[in-house]
């Protein structure tokens, strides 16, 4: 649902990038394409230039834009970025699953192009390896598990937060997975988890009753409750621990993504 005054906002700032002949196409994105928008929602907007000017922009760290729509509604503000077909098409080649999910509902408020609503429908696609990042997911999740006990045993907090918020996040991760969808990031990823419609029974009770009460009990709770949902490797043999090292402590040697945003 998109609330009449956003409405008028959107209207209003489609119209003045549209007379901007250095903007090829104007994205709606953030919590009002996802339907996660209230009525104080601010307008997250994704404005599309050439890649030469993109480029520009890259150099000179000028990538955000920001304007205020208290016209509109009190507290209300454009959040922007500046992107470029290039950006697109690298998305859909190779782009991490939180950029992904950051433009797979987009609107499109125009488009002078004609080639934007290829690229995102090819960015909708999921493409995870699910065999590979299925034994990816569940190593982290037993190493930081090992961790939690780890913290508890020592006694350090902030250990023990660094662990409890890891396990939840890879315990989603491989529910997410389980269900072919995209990895949001940290902000909405408790609620496309709610929206998971296979997991196991009272999944985000043991997630809440975790983040809640950081006790020995809990942690395991969750634990086994997600290694044991299913066979998840299918019988295939892996080291855990070699798993965990690769995606933590090497992963600088390849210049990959981080393990928590594949």
């Amino acid at each position: 649902m998109i609330y009449e005054h956003q409405q008028q906002a959107i209207d209003y700032i489609a119209d003045k990038f549209k007379a901007d002949e250095q903007v090829d196409a104007l994205l709606i994105s953030g919590s009002i394409s996802h339907g996660f928008n209230d009525e104080n929602s601010d307008v997250d907007i994704n404005i599309i230039v050439s890649d030469e000017i993109y480029e520009q922009r890259l150099k000179k760290y000028a990538l955000t834009y920001w304007e205020s729509a208290e016209n509109f509604y009190q507290g209300g503000y454009f959040d922007g970025k500046y992107i470029s077909l290039g950006y697109l098409e690298a998305v859909a080649e190779r782009g991490n699953e939180p950029t992904r999910f950051a433009l797979c509902d987009v609107n499109i408020a125009f488009d002078k192009t004609d080639k934007v609503a290829d690229y995102i429908k090819k960015i909708s696609e999921y493409k995870a390896d699910i065999q590979v990042n299925t034994v990816r997911f569940l190593s982290q999740l037993i190493g930081w598990n090992w961790y939690c006990g780890e913290a508890l045993k020592r006694d350090n907090k902030y250990l023990l937060d660094m662990a409890v918020s890891k396990l939840i996040l890879f315990s989603g991760r491989l529910i997410l997975l389980e269900n072919r969808m995209f990895f949001p990031y940290h902000k909405w990823f408790m609620r496309v988890l709610e929206d998971a419609p296979n997991k196991p029974e009272g999944f985000m009770i043991l997630i809440n009753k975790l983040l809640n009460d950081k006790s020995a009990e809990n942690a395991a709770e969750l634990f086994e409750t997600v290694k044991n949902y299913k066979d998840w490797t299918s019988g295939v043999d892996y080291d855990w621990g070699s798993n965990y090292i690769r995606d933590i402590e090497t992963v600088w040697m390849r210049h990959d993504d981080f393990i928590e945003n594949i």
